[in-house]
C-alpha cells in the first residue's frame, strides 16, 4: 500500500509540475493589421455589489483590468454608479455599477473571450499574449468578484458616439430692454452668471422606439436636441440601439426597437432644469424652437421612456507603458 501511495504521489506532483508550467508558458505574439470593415458595437453590462464597495470595484478596473482590455484593442467608455438621487433606492443594501466597453465588433469581443482566454472571463491570449499586464487583469477581476452580488444582465449597443464639434449659432441681432414683469407672450432672452459647481452626473435614457426607426430618430436627436443641450452645457456622450445577439439578455421585440441616450449633466440640478425649463439656460431663439419640434417629433416615435442617473467620469482611455517581458523567440513549427 505504501509503494502505491509513493507512486501516487510522484505522479500527482507531476502533473502538478506540468500544469505549473504549461500555466506560466510563455506566450508572445504578433498582430496582424486592424480590420477596419466591421461595426463598432458597445458591451453594457450591470452588477450589484456589497454595499460600500464601488469605489473598490472601480479601482480593480483602472489598475487591473482595463490596461489589460485595452490592450486587447477594447476601449473602455467607463464604469459608473447607479444612482437614485429623485426616488427610493431600487437596490437598498447593495451598491450597482453600469459598465459601458466599446469593441471593433462582435467579433472583436468574442475573440477577447476565446478559449485561449487569461483568466475566467475575458482576455485572449492569441490577441496579445500572456505576462505582467495580463495577470493584473486576471487579479482584478478575481478582485472584483470578491464583491460581485450578481447582475441584471448585459446588452450589446449599436450607434453612434456624439461627436465633440464646436458650434456656431449667430445671435438673432434683436434689442432687449428690461421690464418689471413679463407677460406670457414675452421673449425669453438669457444672460447668465457664473457656472456651478456640482457633482457631475450622467443621465441614462432608455426608450422603446418604432420598429426601424432608430436612424431617423438619432438624425433628428444629433442635428436638432445635441447642439442646444451642448449650448446649455450638457454634454452627449452618444446614442446606441440594442442589439439582439448571442451572449445578451436582451430579446427582440417585433413591435418595436430599443435605444439608450447618455448625456453628461455637471449636476442633478442641472440635468433637471435642463428637461423642465431649459429656455431659462438657454433663452427661447430659433435654436430652442428647432429644439421643442425635434422632441415633438422623437416622441411620436416612442414608445415608452424611462431613465436612470449614473456618477462617475468618462475612463478616457489614458495612455499606458507596458514595458516588453524579456526573452528572444523563433517560430515554432507546427
Amino acid at each position: 500500500m505504501k509503494q502505491v501511495l509513493t507512486i501516487f504521489s510522484v505522479l500527482m506532483a507531476l502533473l502538478m509540475t506540468q500544469g505549473t508550467q504549461a500555466q506560466e508558458q510563455a506566450v508572445p505574439v504578433r498582430n496582424e493589421v486592424p480590420r477596419t470593415d466591421q461595426q463598432e458595437i458597445i458591451m453594457m453590462r450591470h452588477a450589484y455589489l456589497d454595499e460600500g464597495s464601488y469605489d473598490y470595484w472601480y479601482e480593480q478596473s483602472v489598475t487591473g483590468v482595463w490596461p489589460w482590455f485595452e490592450r486587447l484593442g477594447a476601449r473602455i467608455l467607463g464604469d459608473f454608479e447607479i444612482i437614485y438621487p429623485l426616488g427610493d433606492d431600487a437596490s437598498p443594501g447593495q451598491d450597482e455599477a453600469l459598465r459601458f466597453a466599446r469593441y471593433a465588433s462582435y467579433e472583436h469581443w468574442q475573440a477577447t473571450r476565446s478559449n485561449e482566454a487569461a483568466g475566467d472571463t475575458g482576455g485572449s491570449l492569441q490577441l496579445a499574449g500572456n505576462g505582467g499586464l495580463s495577470d493584473a487583469s486576471t487579479t482584478g477581476l478575481s478582485n472584483r468578484r470578491q464583491v460581485s452580488q450578481g447582475t441584471r444582465g448585459g446588452v450589446f449597443l449599436q450607434g453612434y458616439m456624439a461627436e465633440t464639434r464646436p458650434l456656431y449659432m449667430p445671435g438673432t441681432n434683436e434689442q432687449f430692454e428690461p421690464v418689471a414683469t413679463a407677460t406670457a407672450d414675452a421673449p425669453n432672452p438669457v444672460r447668465l452668471m457664473a457656472a456651478q459647481a456640482g457633482e457631475p452626473v450622467l443621465g441614462l435614457e432608455y426608450r422603446r422606439i418604432k420598429k426601424g426607426s432608430f436612424e431617423d430618430f438619432h438624425s433628428i436627436t444629433r442635428d436638432h436636441v445635441y447642439p442646444y443641450l451642448e449650448k446649455i452645457g450638457a454634454r452627449p456622450v452618444g446614442q446606441w440601439r440594442v442589439l439582439y445577439l448571442p451572449n445578451s439578455t436582451a430579446v427582440e421585440n417585433p413591435e418595436y426597437d430599443e435605444i439608450y441616450t447618455l448625456v453628461r449633466y455637471a449636476s442633478v440640478e442641472h440635468h433637471n432644469i435642463s428637461r423642465s425649463d431649459s429656455a431659462a439656460l438657454g433663452g427661447d431663439g430659433p435654436d430652442y424652437q428647432a429644439m421643442l419640434n425635434a422632441i415633438g417629433q422623437l416622441n411620436e416615435l416612442s414608445l415608452e421612456v424611462d431613465s436612470e442617473f449614473l456618477r462617475g467620469s468618462l475612463y478616457g482611455s489614458p495612455p499606458v507603458h507596458a514595458p516588453a517581458m524579456p526573452g528572444s523567440y523563433r517560430l515554432s513549427q507546427q
